[in-house]
């Protein structure tokens, strides 16, 4: 590799970690927040069986569940801490996704590529997208509650990306930080992504 080509490579490289840590930074306190609102929607969808504890359950309750938030969030930021989940953030590198060509339906696929509409590549999608380790990683913060709320007695349901049975987990980046602030970073690291993967394109 020409040295001009791999320094190209190696500031592509540090952009794209450089933009990581800024989204992770803003990540803890939406996490925490949103792991928070969670916990309400649950006591409110199981209110029946939440209302029927005494005041020191309750508070049991609250410290317990505290404690497994803490711990989620402190494993996640700790697997988002690894270089390699942001430079390799695709689930399925090797899963194509077919992009929009612009051209109509009755066009056959293989004259769209011809003329160069098409492409199919692997692409990186929205935060929320299952299909990116960010966002499965984000998913899983919940985990460590599941056993709590057990104990406690709550009624778990079908396993969620992440591992969470209780719901607790966000569904979607508006409800994981409704700011739009993770959002913003998001796009930011994702075009620091895609250059750097155009590079390594290049490069073979």
């Amino acid at each position: 590799m020409p040295r001009d080509a791999f320094a190209e490579l190696e500031v592509a490289r540090e952009a794209v970690l450089a933009e990581a840590e800024e989204f992770v930074r803003g990540l803890e306190p939406a996490l925490r927040e949103s792991l928070a609102a969670g916990v309400e929607r649950l006591l409110r969808d199981q209110a029946g069986h939440a209302d029927r504890m005494d005041g020191p359950t309750r508070r049991a309750l609250n410290d317990a569940v505290g404690r497994a938030a803490e711990m989620g969030i402190a494993e996640v930021l700790r697997r988002l801490g690894e270089p390699e989940v942001w430079l390799a953030p695709l689930t399925a590198p090797n899963l194509l996704v077919r992009q929009e060509s612009g051209w109509s339906p009755w066009v056959p696929e293989w004259l769209a590529r011809a003329f160069g509409g098409g492409r199919d590549v692997p692409a990186l999608g929205d935060l929320d997208d299952p299909s990116n380790r960010v966002w499965v990683a984000i998913s899983s913060a919940a985990r460590p509650m599941d056993p709590v709320l057990e104990e406690f007695g709550f009624e778990p349901g079908r396993p969620r990306l992440g591992g969470g049975r209780f719901g607790i987990q966000a569904k979607s980046l508006p409800q994981l930080d409704p700011t739009g602030n993770l959002g913003r970073r998001w796009v930011r690291y994702r075009a620091a992504y895609e250059r750097l993967a155009a590079l390594n394109d290049a490069e073979d």
